[in-house]
This record gives structure tokens, C-alpha cells and sequence, in this order.
């Protein structure tokens, strides 16, 4: 791996090997808890057991970091997203899943963290990220373009828009709208989707 040119040459962090990938489980879980601006360098160090100086050795600062946590934890999400479809069940019961999985935490709504820090980004970091974020799109797009072949559903003459309509209501409903979450919320994120999408009666 290429080293990062910070004005110093850290050497290799010791101890354990995986410093790169336990940095980028810290960070993403920081940021997605707090957001952008709150979470420090020290920080995710602590978190992740390391040295500010590991950091260094494989990004060259926050931004940087904060970029390639951001993708890495958006890979996972397309692998988990792609598995849930996969299995058995309806498409309704499927989407079910997708969307309790989606709402299982608490965390900072992803467009206010993306405008916190879309300043400090640079345009390739930030193309990276979409990148990673339409990579989900596809995968529902491709599920939900399946199912309109079968009947199962409408809409799959745009497959990619009911993508990206289904992943909004899932953020509306993962928002702290003031009110008790109720445990049967992503069923009824899931119904208001399926009552636009679903087949005609």
C-alpha cells in the first residue's frame, strides 16, 4: 500500500495487522453516531485502539478517512442488502427485513452528515461516495425490476426510481420525528411503499 504523504514518514503500526480496516469500523460508527463535525481524530484513535499516528500512516487526514469509511460501511450495506433479498419470502417480507435492518439503530440522518462535511471533501472523495450509495440503488433496482417480470409488483419500467423512492422513506422513517417509534414502523415504511408499487388489485 502506498504511503500517505503527511510531512512525516510514520512507520507501520504494530501489533495488529487489520489497523487499517479496525480504523474504518471506528470511524464510520463514530460519524454515523455523531455526524461529521463532532468526531476528532483522537477519537476514533481511541475507539479503534491505535495511535494518532496510525492514522496517519494510511490517511492523510479527516476528510480522507472519513471518505473511505463512509464507502467501505456502504459496500457492507450493498453485500447485507443483496443477501436479504436473496432469500426466501415475498418481496413484502424481504423489504421488511431490509428496512428493520436499516432502522435497528439510532444513527444521524446520512444527508445532514453528507452536508456537514461535503465542504471538506474533495470532488473525487465525494463522487466515491455516491458511487458507493448507487451501487445499493442498483441492487434494489435489480430486485425490484425481477419482481415487476413475475407481477409481483408495478413500476418496472423505472426500477431504479422505485430504488431511490423506497431508500427515502426508509431515511423519513429512521428521523426522530418526536413521537414513540413504534416497533412495527418499518412494516408501515414498507406498506406505504407497497400501496403505490404493489400490484393492482
Amino acid at each position: 500500500m502506498k504511503q500517505k504523504q503527511t510531512g512525516r514518514a510514520p512507520g507501520r503500526p504494530k501489533g495488529n495487522t487489520d489497523s487499517r480496516a479496525v480504523l474504518l469500523g471506528a470511524a464510520s460508527a463514530l460519524f454515523m453516531e455523531y455526524g461529521y463535525e463532532p468526531v476528532s481524530l483522537n477519537q476514533i484513535a481511541e475507539r479503534a485502539g491505535v495511535t494518532k499516528a496510525s492514522i496517519y500512516y494510511y490517511f492523510s487526514g479527516k476528510s480522507e478517512l472519513f471518505a473511505a469509511s463512509v464507502t467501505e460501511m456502504m459496500g457492507r450495506i450493498c453485500i447485507f442488502t443483496r443477501r436479504i433479498l436473496e432469500q426466501e419470502g415475498t418481496l413484502r417480507e424481504r423489504l421488511v427485513k431490509v428496512a428493520t435492518a436499516k432502522m435497528a439503530d439510532t444513527h444521524v440522518e446520512f444527508e445532514s452528515m453528507m452536508r456537514e462535511a461535503i465542504a471538506s471533501l474533495s470532488e473525487e472523495q465525494r463522487r466515491e461516495i455516491r458511487e458507493a450509495e448507487h451501487r445499493i440503488h442498483e441492487v434494489l433496482a435489480e430486485c425490484f425490476a425481477d419482481a415487476a417480470a413475475r407481477g409481483e409488483m408495478r413500476g418496472g419500467e423505472d426500477p431504479l426510481l422505485l430504488a431511490h423512492a423506497f431508500s427515502s422513506l426508509l431515511m423519513v422513517g429512521g428521523r426522530d420525528t418526536g413521537g414513540d417509534r413504534r416497533d412495527d414502523l418499518p412494516e408501515r415504511i414498507v406498506d406505504l411503499f407497497w400501496q403505490g408499487a404493489g400490484p393492482r388489485a
